[in-house]
């Protein structure tokens, strides 16, 4: 007897490698992906090009600071370090981020990928890891640079 809710079951996923996506891209590279999302994610898998992927969970998430509509930088304040992330259209990043569903977001690297050619494409230029020994201080992250009197 055939299995009457087949179609309906998730397919397993195929391990990626950090740094690696699915997409191909002509000539063989893989093309450039700022993230990815699912619909069930306990973890975010921070991956940056020449640092260890780090894997925090959504449960120590406290906090996203962003720009608003210009979509240039986003700051993850979690309850032990705070990843701060430099690009270009990350509005949708953020949606995701703001939903749970962001399953991996990774910073661009051209030995890895080619550029994106479409302009509305989201690119991570940089991420930046910040570890604190104790819980950061919302506050000192929002005025990063200014002196305390």
């Amino acid at each position: 007897m055939a299995d009457p809710l087949a179609p309906f079951r998730k397919k397993p996923v195929e391990p990626v490698e950090a740094g690696e996506t699915k997409p191909t891209a002509p000539g063989g590279r893989s093309s450039y992906q700022a993230f990815d999302a699912k619909d069930k994610v306990d973890r975010l898998k921070v991956r940056r090009a020449n640092a260890p992927t780090r894997s925090p969970g959504y449960n120590y998430l406290l906090d996203i600071a962003y720009d608003g509509p210009y979509g240039t930088n986003f700051v993850l304040i979690f309850t032990f370090m705070m990843v701060l992330v430099r690009g270009k259209n990350l509005q949708g990043v953020v949606t995701a981020l703001e939903m749970g569903t962001a399953d991996f977001i990774q910073e661009f690297d051209p030995d890895l990928w080619d550029k994106p050619t479409d302009p509305e494409a989201a690119i991570i230029d940089s991420i930046e890891v910040v570890v604190q020994e104790s819980a950061p201080s919302i506050t000192e992250a929002e005025t990063t640079g200014k002196t305390k009197h």
